[in-house]
């Protein structure tokens, strides 16, 4: 019998998909996101990236805010909704001048946002950053598996079930749900939940937090299923019946 079977730790580094419409900009950004060891390719519009996206499904899309033939906002909504890039971490870079569209692509699903200029330092502390928050391990002793009613959140796997049904959500939606499932029928503040699924240096306001709860609860319930996220009006929200 062979010895030579692979090493079930061999798992491959993650797959960066950058979107840029300016090749010199693409290539630095290719640069510094290899120089991590992960897996890149790049496209350089909207025609490229939709054929992209149809053969492969990237664990992190870095997306210009200004690409031709792309409506970043109607994208960002449109990853969300396919069961093959819900998963996907989004991080959107604003072309200079284009700050208005901050909010805009948060609320549309982007897990982070970031304006140029930017040093490389700053796009790979973004990206452990983010990685880190979604996927690290738990720490010993840390609770894994979590459940409320017929909710059950595991934090090892990622996986999400309601009822034995398996539920895809987005990185923001899974920290929101894991931040309301540790303490069930507490009510969070917006603030409390803006701190516990985005990063320090990503500013959202409370449209947005409202919008991702909004998702949140439209991914949990399915036909008649009980709505198990309470609005505090004026406060905030709980995991509830």
């Amino acid at each position: 019998m062979s010895n030579d079977a692979a090493s079930p730790s061999c798992i491959p580094p993650p797959l960066v998909l950058i979107a840029a419409a300016d090749d010199s900009f693409r290539a630095f950004l290719e640069y510094i996101v290899k120089s991590r060891g992960l897996i890149v390719t790049g496209v350089r519009d909207g025609e490229a990236l939709a054929n992209r996206l149809q053969t492969i499904a990237p664990d992190l899309l870095l997306l210009e805010s200004r690409i031709p033939g792309v409506e970043t906002q109607a994208l960002c909504k449109q990853l969300r909704l396919d069961h093959r890039t819900r998963s996907m971490l989004i991080i959107a870079l604003a072309a200079e001048g284009d700050e208005a569209s901050r909010q805009r692509l948060l609320e549309s699903g982007a897990d982070q946002y970031l304006s140029r200029p930017f040093s490389p330092e700053t796009v790979m502390t973004s990206i452990g950053a983010i990685w880190q928050n979604t996927n690290s391990d738990p720490a010993p002793g840390d609770q894994e598996l979590f459940a409320f009613r017929d909710l059950e959140l595991d934090i090892s796997t990622y996986r999400v079930r309601r009822n034995g049904r398996m539920i895809h959500l987005a990185p923001t939606e899974f920290r929101l749900l894991h931040h309301l499932i540790k303490s069930p029928r507490r009510v969070y503040s917006r603030d409390e939940l803006r701190k516990a699924a985005w990063l320090p240096a990503v500013h959202v306001g409370p449209r947005t937090i409202d919008v991702h709860i909004g998702r949140l609860r439209a991914a949990l319930n399915s036909g008649d299923d009980q709505n198990l996220i309470r609005t505090v009006r004026s406060v905030g929200y709980a995991l509830s019946e």
